[in-house]
């Protein structure tokens, strides 16, 4: 049994994984890579020896390695000669150039493939990520992984950055609070289409300072409304609900969940509720106004706020512990989290509190793209890319193999006659290594 070793660890498949081969993942990313720059019509030949091939090999196996480029050049140079020689008589040995270290390669090295990625279009690298992003849907939708009904989660994910550029020499580069050893990031918008078990992520774009997220958010979601995927509900986090978002989701047919910003009419609320209570008084009808320069004249767009615990505590417990004087105010105002939601409660006590458990709910989903952030930064190789275009499809590429990745532990969950444990999927690492070793067997 082969041994993969990944990130200076040795990796050894367990025998009941050889029921359930994997895809050719790294040559289908490859593939959708290459069918990119041949639409773009570039050169699919680079210099006298290498194809295009071996450089996107390079940059996906990058992320899947988790090691720098130089490093994986390196480790898939070694694993293509002994692919080579694997059924050679006489193994054959690199050639040696000239007096120094040099030897022949069958994948070029590290600044190779660094000239390479920065010798592409930025048209090319901004329409490379949506284009792959096409493709693993439409893959996860012909193998019945997903169906056409989905949520979207949305959150922003930072990357600290610890060179020289600043604002506004670079736009992209905002102000953070922190940072391990910096001030400053990069930061992205990340969105992630959720059905039943399977996540998959379909947008991930740069946010200038001083810029929305909203286009980018609303761009995805008619990109997925015109695919025929029916949006039911739009997950964010507390700084996501503005006027300028809220206004368009009723004509998309969307709902929004997530919670709010605790302003000063919402705190006089929460303290007026804990202090009086009131049956059904946790459910607050409220509206969202936009910025008088940008907004004016346009109607406030109505949504509900609902008093929640995040520990799962009842609004009746935290009111008798500041009734009783177990909490000040101040305390009992901290624990409590309001839900906002555009969609209209029904009438009636005990209808009106179910619909609110449901919707608190609803929102728990949302921590699903925050265990995928942790799972890219386990992949998240170093990188010298400087550019803005570089650094966004350097973050791409990881954002491609976590899709790869839940696209297979997906097709997992639907085999038979294999051992139930393994029906859960592989963990990333041993993805990785399955995924290397499915290619150096083919």
């Amino acid at each position: 049994m082969t041994a993969i070793t990944t990130s200076g660890l040795e990796l050894a498949l367990r025998p009941e994984e050889e029921l359930v081969p994997y895809d050719h993942w790294l040559s289908w990313l490859k593939n959708l890579a290459l069918d990119c720059v041949r639409k773009a019509h570039l050169a699919l030949h680079v210099g006298w020896k290498y194809s295009a091939a071996e450089f996107w090999m390079v940059l996906i196996a990058h992320a899947l390695f988790s090691l720098s480029l130089e490093e994986t050049a390196n480790r898939l140079n070694r694993i293509l000669w002994s692919q080579y020689n694997t059924r050679r008589r006489h193994k054959a040995k690199p050639r040696k150039y000239g007096k120094g270290k040099r030897r022949e390669r069958k994948c070029p090295n590290g600044d190779q493939v660094r000239n390479y990625r920065n010798a592409l279009p930025n048209w090319v690298v901004n329409d490379l990520n949506r284009f792959i992003f096409a493709h693993q849907v439409d893959y996860a939708l012909d193998n019945g992984l997903i169906s056409t009904e989905i949520d979207l989660l949305a959150d922003n994910t930072d990357q600290w950055y610890y060179g020289g550029e600043q604002y506004p020499d670079n736009p992209f580069i905002t102000k953070g609070w922190n940072g391990p050893g910096t001030s400053r990031k990069r930061k992205y918008l990340a969105i992630m289409l959720k059905c039943g078990t399977t996540y998959l992520f379909v947008g991930c774009s740069l946010v200038a300072k001083g810029t929305s997220n909203v286009p980018d958010l609303l761009a995805t979601a008619d990109w997925l409304l015109a695919k025929g995927f029916k949006i039911r509900h739009l997950l964010a986090d507390r700084w996501f609900p503005t006027h300028e978002l809220l206004s368009q989701l009723p004509a998309r047919g969307i709902t929004y969940i997530g919670p709010y910003k605790k302003w000063a009419p919402v705190r006089r609320a929460i303290e007026s509720f804990i202090k009086k209570g009131g049956k059904g008084k946790y459910i607050m009808p409220y509206q969202i106004r936009g910025a008088t320069a940008a907004h004016y004249g346009q109607a406030p767009v109505d949504v509900y706020l609902i008093f929640a615990n995040g520990q799962g505590r009842k609004m009746r417990d935290i009111r008798r512990e500041y009734l009783s004087g177990e909490k000040t105010l101040k305390e009992c105002v901290k624990e409590v989290i309001p839900i906002l939601t555009t969609e209209r409660p029904p009438s009636g006590p005990r209808a009106r509190q179910a619909w609110a458990e449901n919707i608190c709910r609803l929102y728990k989903d949302r921590w699903h793209i925050e265990t995928g952030f942790r799972d890219l930064n386990r992949i998240a190789p170093p990188s010298n890319a400087r550019t803005n275009e570089r650094k966004l499809l350097m973050c791409a590429v990881r954002f491609w193999v976590f899709n790869a990745w839940q696209l297979e532990r997906a097709k997992r969950k639907r085999l038979r006659r294999v051992p139930k444990i393994w029906k859960k999927g592989p963990t990333l690492r041993q993805f990785a290594g399955g995924v290397l070793q499915q290619e150096v067997a083919a």
